[in-house]
């Protein structure tokens, strides 16, 4: 992602407000993978506290995941109810990732994950073809407790409105400069610190946050530089021919 540098300090900044806004995280404990990758689903059109919370119904409505494998999409949708955010794109895309699972592996426990290296689980989760980045990541994060960072489109767009990305950055750019900014150690409770901060992240409309246009004050000064050149270069081309 171009202007790297500039975008690291006011994501910084940015952070330093979400902590003053939200306070220190609690550690997190880790999750069951495949847990994890259904309150991926449940959490990318939506809150975490909303996701978690349709989970849990999840749960109080089925004896195991293995049950909620074999029912019909309608009943996951029934469950979840027709208000939840893309409710029947989430179901489909909860069943066929059990399925897939289960095909592969025969059962829907994936605590081997846990006993490979990072890369061999990293290798697995990509191996799944349904799974989308986001929901690889999160196992990756919360699962797995590797060095990750989960994307989703409005963390993409708080971040765009207060300057802290390139706002022509791709999910994949924006997720590696992510990825790039914070230690192992510290991943997990930045994570957690944004998303809660994007949770409750009140979106201006796209002019009024100047998404489209927002740059780093030392990028736009470098633009104003370099504009200025190119005008006192031609002026002079142009003086030069003159007089000849």
């Amino acid at each position: 992602m171009r202007n790297s540098r500039e975008y690291a300090t006011v994501l910084n900044k940015l952070i330093r407000k979400a902590r003053r806004s939200k306070g220190t995280p609690e550690e997190h404990e880790l999750t069951d993978p495949v847990t994890e990758i259904i309150l991926g689903y449940l959490t990318f059109h939506t809150t975490e506290s909303k996701g978690t919370t349709a989970l849990n119904r999840l749960k109080s409505h089925f004896v195991d995941f293995n049950e909620l494998r074999v029912c019909r999409e309608s009943e996951v949708v029934r469950i979840l109810g027709s208000s939840f955010p893309q409710v029947r794109d989430v179901a489909s895309m909860i069943l066929q990732s059990l399925r897939e699972i289960f095909d592969q592996q025969d059962t829907l426990i994936l605590d081997f994950l846990k006993n490979v290296g990072k890369r061999e689980g990293k290798i697995f989760l990509e191996g799944l073809k349904v799974l989308p980045t986001y929901v690889q990541s999160r196992v990756m994060l919360r699962s797995l407790n590797g060095h990750a960072f989960p994307v989703h489109e409005k963390l993409i767009t708080t971040l765009q409105a207060e300057g802290a990305v390139d706002p022509k950055a791709s999910e994949a750019d924006v997720q590696g400069f992510l990825e790039r900014q914070f230690a192992s150690k510290d991943i997990h409770k930045t994570y957690a610190l944004l998303r809660n901060f994007v949770d409750t992240y009140k979106l201006k409309s796209a002019t009024s946050a100047k998404i489209a246009t927002t740059v780093p004050a030392k990028s736009k000064a470098k633009e104003t530089t370099k504009t200025t050149k190119k005008k006192t270069k031609a002026a002079s081309k142009k003086k030069r021919k003159v007089l000849g």
